[in-house]
């Protein structure tokens, strides 16, 4: 029986240790797809906000050029098609002349005219359509570069707004820190109330200063968001350095879409002259039906008018002058406003760095007079105010010199901008 009993305890054992291996492992696994979920759910939004600032400022650009609405290549595909060899729409013509008298003669007369293409409107086609593909690819170029214009000036202004906040916030911790060791000398007799005082409207001031960039932090981040459509921006926006050579007026895809659009006019000027009037052929079936008889007459007729002897209208002559002049004024304004901006973004380069140099300079005067003061200090020979005033300007040096450095990023951005270089 001590066997049997055994035997059953045995497999009892076995069984119960089998249903909690069992139910470990479902556990763990139940667990471990568990894990899977919410490893797969709770960083999503962390990993595509780290997806999106990992970004070049090339993808960026991409970005919003897919979701810019206006579209060239569908604009093109809804756009009219022309005819190789038709200059515009065939007519037709129906004559019909009854006769009064019994003998006479009743005509009946069916034509289709035909505006052929003369060989210079061919060739002024030919020409408009290759001239129409590097406008499009000009359009693009110049709509990379304004995208291009208004994201850099999104990032660039972010980032000034985001180092001023930084050392706002780092100048209002100091300050913080340094109210409250006035507030305990003050309460011990050791200071006067106005250095405490002094040191609160510092606290008031960078608080109103915190204010302020945190709006131009926002606007700028949406203005980034309107144009691109993503919402936290890339952590690298440096660019390479131009150099003066990389500017070439000639190049710029303003002046390059200027000047084909005014190609473009010409030759649609050109195709409406006289010199490309179009043939006229007419194919006709006519009947003629008298007593006694009846014939059918089958003819062809062409119209070729004279082109080499060059005759325009005023209105034509009108037009062209029109447009001369317009695309004349035009492409001076942007010259010039091309050549003032790269020559304004060059000058206020070299103001950056020599001020760049003199920022260092302060830095370190400021932290030797720092060091001189706090001696003077324990020797009781230099005012709280002076001291106060001296720890302050110290704490603006050093804000001064991270700015300027981020300006002179922005500045060869906007260089490369007005240069004519997109992202």
């Amino acid at each position: 029986m001590s066997d049997v009993y055994e035997g059953l305890f045995d497999y009892h054992l076995l069984n119960y240790l089998i249903q909690i291996t069992v139910n470990a492992n479902s556990m763990k696994l139940l667990i471990s797809r568990w894990a899977l979920v919410l490893f797969a759910l709770l960083p999503l939004n962390y990993a595509w906000t780290q997806s999106i600032r990992e970004l070049t400022l090339t993808d960026v650009l991409t970005a919003a050029l897919e979701r810019s609405p206006n579209d060239i290549e569908g604009n093109l595909e809804q756009g009219f098609r022309s005819s190789s060899w038709l200059a515009a729409l065939p007519s037709v013509s129906v004559n019909y002349l009854d006769s009064n008298d019994a003998l006479g003669t009743d005509e009946t007369e069916i034509s289709i005219n035909l505006p052929i293409k003369s060989s210079r409107q061919r060739r002024v086609d030919k020409q408009l359509k290759e001239l129409g593909s590097e406008y499009n690819i000009a359009s693009k170029q110049y709509k990379s570069l304004l995208l291009s214009g208004l994201i850099r000036e999104a990032i660039w202004s972010y980032e000034i707004a985001q180092v001023r906040l930084n050392s706002i916030s780092h100048k209002y911790q100091l300050l913080s820190q340094l109210e409250g060791q006035y507030r305990d000398l003050f309460r011990a007799n050791a200071v006067s109330e106005f250095s405490l005082m002094r040191i609160q409207q510092e606290l008031l001031q960078a608080q109103l200063e915190q204010l302020t960039q945190e709006q131009e932090l926002t606007q700028w981040l949406q203005q980034y968001r309107t144009v691109t459509g993503l919402s936290s921006m890339p952590l690298d926006i440096t660019e390479p350095q131009l150099g003066s050579h990389d500017f070439v007026l000639g190049q710029h895809p303003q002046l390059r879409l200027l000047t084909l659009g005014w190609l473009q006019k010409q030759l649609v000027l050109l195709a409406s002259s006289n010199q490309s009037a179009p043939w006229n052929m007419s194919l006709s079936v006519k009947n003629i039906e008298s007593a006694g008889f009846e014939e059918d007459q089958y003819g062809i007729g062409i119209e070729v008018p004279l082109s080499f002897l060059r005759i325009a209208t005023e209105t034509h002559n009108s037009e062209w002058l029109k447009e001369s002049q317009t695309f004349d004024i035009a492409k001076d304004e942007a010259l010039i406003n091309l050549q003032r901006s790269w020559e304004t973004l060059s000058l206020e380069s070299k103001i950056l760095q020599r001020k760049n140099l003199l920022l260092s300079q302060s830095k370190a005067l400021n932290e030797r007079i720092s060091e001189q003061a706090n001696e003077l200090k324990a020797y009781n020979e230099l005012g709280e105010e002076i001291i106060l005033r001296q720890m302050i300007d110290a704490i603006d040096s050093q804000a001064a010199i991270t700015i300027n450095e981020t300006l002179i990023h922005q500045n060869n951005a906007m260089l490369r901008q007005a240069a004519g270089i997109s992202l």
